[in-house]
């Protein structure tokens, strides 16, 4: 028994800079509310975080979304991110604006079905 205790405590102190790193938000400018439109061309629904791939024409900007149980604790499903839908996000960009990502996602629509989606801390209401 020991030596799983062991064995538990070495995996926990190996891959707490791992976990540590997935979390941080330093490359990014959490500061400031930056806003990207376009048509959605593709949603990868996974794990750890839901992606959404954009483009404007210009460029196509990854957006690292919620987790999927965020998602459903939130009411969103699949079939309402549906890839050629205009979309609009607010979020956090990467610091180095030649890498095209975005997370911390603030505000989510799609015009065209009236849906708006913001994290629940930020939603007005009972």
């Amino acid at each position: 028994m020991s030596k799983l205790v062991a064995l538990v405590a070495l995996l926990a102190v190996i891959s707490a800079p791992f976990a540590g790193a997935h979390h941080s938000y330093a490359d990014y400018e959490r500061d400031e509310r930056y806003v990207f439109s376009g048509t959605l061309t593709d949603v990868q629904w996974g794990n750890p975080h839901i992606l959404l791939f954009i483009s404007d024409g210009a460029r196509t900007m990854r957006v690292e979304w919620i987790t999927t149980a965020g998602a459903d604790r939130t009411g969103v499903i699949r079939e309402q991110l549906a890839p050629g839908s205009r979309i609009r996000v607010t979020g956090s960009r990467h610091r180095n604006h030649d890498v095209a990502i975005m997370t911390l996602v603030k505000e989510l629509e799609l015009p065209a079905q009236d849906w708006r989606w913001a994290p629940p801390s930020t939603r007005s209401g009972p």
